[in-house]
């Protein structure tokens, strides 16, 4: 899942016929985006991911990666529902030079959580880049 920039392939159709379940018709799109976050301010949250599909028929794998950031920040990625002020589903911390791979469902919004701290450079930069999955209706 390596991108460089951003990017989208061609949604591609997979179909489902196996004997436990229904058959299905799966399109996949994959999208990449770098980011690079400007001077981290307390209580700013940047969002980096944000759908408009049926969150109940939504799959999703990736992987976010932190290339830079302060070294006295703690970052972290929520999943939400709802919008930036919706319901957290999940929240995991990442590190520099780290990359948290997830595969999730019900959510519509990633958003990133930059904690306290002094400094303010290098700015916060990564990755997300991610595989999402919906059944045709």
């Amino acid at each position: 899942m390596s991108c460089t920039g951003s990017s989208s392939q061609s949604p591609s159709v997979a179909f489902s016929n196996f004997s436990c379940c229904s058959q299905s018709t799966y399109v996949q799109d994959q999208t990449c985006k770098l980011f690079d976050i400007a001077a981290p301010i307390l209580g700013v949250n940047p969002v980096i991911f944000v759908s408009n599909f049926n969150t109940s028929r939504l799959y999703a794998s990736g992987t976010i990666t932190i290339t830079t950031a302060p070294t006295d920040r703690v970052i972290e990625v929520l999943f939400l529902l709802g919008g930036p002020t919706g319901t957290i589903i999940e929240t995991d911390t990442i590190v520099v030079g780290g990359v948290l791979t997830f595969m999730k469902t019900g959510f519509d919004t990633i958003q990133l959580t930059i904690g306290p701290g002094a400094l303010l450079t290098p700015n916060v930069t990564g990755e997300i880049c991610m595989n999402v999955r919906y059944p045709v209706a």
